[in-house]
């Protein structure tokens, strides 16, 4: 009879309720999937099944936990893909890239600087990102200063999609 301190735990299958942890998990990732844009569906690694899958899902309505069941048949069809590797894309399409962080930190300074600034402000722009034109740089200023505060966040937005063009 062998003591209790022999056994090598690591060479036994994992439990049972290991397992259903396990594909509770892989369902949680199936149903992550569903909230996904196409563009973003497109870069992940998945089947035609389960691309299928979840375009029905998004198409169902949730009468007669229709959804739900759905849900169900994603997370199975999960268990035969690497649902690592799907993992890490994910994890990676929502970690932002540095440069595009500082990028969209850059576009609000100028932005920033652009509406509480002067004349002097603009030319720094253009002086820094010549293609950009100083007319419809003032033209855009002088709306969002002219207008209510409604359209002045409207006015806000054009100049950020703006400045958005000239940064890279």
């Amino acid at each position: 009879m062998t003591e209790q301190n022999d056994i090598d735990w690591s060479q036994l299958p994992p439990s049972k309720s290991q397992r259903k942890r396990d594909m509770i998990g892989v369902q949680k990732l199936g149903e992550e999937l569903t909230t996904l844009s196409k563009k973003q569906l497109d870069k992940l690694p998945l089947s035609n099944e389960l691309r299928a899958a979840i375009a029905e899902f998004l198409r169902l309505p949730n009468k007669h936990e229709a959804r739900r069941r759905q849900l169900q048949f994603i997370g199975r069809l999960m268990r035969d893909v690497d649902h690592e590797s799907i993992q890490q894309e994910l994890d990676r399409m929502r970690t932002p890239d540095r440069a595009e962080v500082r990028r969209a930190q850059l576009i609000e300074q100028w932005a920033a600087r652009l509406l509480e600034g002067s004349e002097d402000d603009i030319n720094a722009f253009v002086d820094t990102w010549p293609l950009a034109e100083r007319q419809a740089i003032r033209q855009i200023l002088r709306n969002h200063n002219r207008e209510n505060e409604e359209s002045a966040r409207t006015h806000r937005r054009r100049l950020l999609n703006y400045i958005k063009e000239y940064i890279e």
